[in-house]
């Protein structure tokens, strides 16, 4: 399994409008990546990146599913989507072991 985390810092909050059309492309990337095994957008509740307010947590069967998202039209449907109102991301990719607890 392959974990995906984008943190994201937005310009200013995200505002009420934006978000039917995030709900949007997430939902259109649940239905056009079937190896995603999880797919959430969250908000961040630290108080030591807080400027970084929301995160994308996705899992993926296979580095193979992970690259086929990246290059996703649903993926770039996202993108453009949120990509005005977000000023810095932080990507973390990584192997999930399978005999975690």
């Amino acid at each position: 399994m392959y974990l995906h985390i984008v943190l994201m810092a937005p310009h200013t909050p995200l505002s009420p409008e934006l978000v039917p059309k995030l709900d949007h492309a997430f939902i259109r990337i649940r239905q056009e990546c079937p190896s995603i095994e999880r797919f959430e957008w969250v908000p961040n509740l630290s108080r030591n990146s807080a400027r970084y307010s929301h995160a994308l947590l996705s899992v993926f069967r296979t580095q193979d599913a992970l690259d086929a998202y990246r290059e996703s039209d649903a993926h770039q449907a996202m993108l453009d989507t949120i990509a005005p109102h977000i000023q810095d991301i932080v990507v973390l990719d990584s192997v999930l072991e399978a005999n975690l607890p």
